[in-house]
């Protein structure tokens, strides 16, 4: 079994931080920032770091753990629907619980890439019949 790689401090903090350093004080941006330190404070990282930092902070945080595991860490600390909530409900809402169905299978190795091309070509076939 092929061990994956987890990263305790966790790569999305990167999106997570560019937004938060966004040039602007109007509200969305004050809201970014503290997000941005909410993240940050959720992984035990300093806030005021720097991007640099913060990237190497990242790829000093990796470990290999067994694939089930690894998905136990991630189910346990509530991440899948937190992740969600960043993003994947527009994605959800757009091509359907199936899909991240196939989504998964295909990361455990349990679906071909081509049931994922086959899927999405029904869907592109739904959405022009539509």
């Amino acid at each position: 079994m092929v061990a994956h790689v987890h990263h305790r401090i966790p790569r999305c903090l990167l999106k997570v931080y560019d937004r938060g350093h966004g040039p602007g004080l109007e509200p969305e941006d004050l809201q970014a920032w503290f997000e941005w330190e909410e993240e940050a404070f959720r992984y035990g990282v300093d806030p005021d770091v720097s991007r640099e930092e913060l990237a190497a902070l990242i790829d000093g945080s990796t470990v290999e753990v067994a694939p089930d595991a690894h998905r136990a860490v991630h189910s346990t600390a509530g991440d899948f629907a937190r992740w969600g909530r960043l993003g994947g409900l527009e994605t959800l809402r757009r091509y359907g619980r199936p899909w991240f169905v196939l989504l998964a299978r295909r990361r455990w190795g349990r679906v071909s890439a081509e049931a994922l091309d086959l899927y999405r070509a029904e869907l592109s076939a739904k959405a022009g019949a539509a």
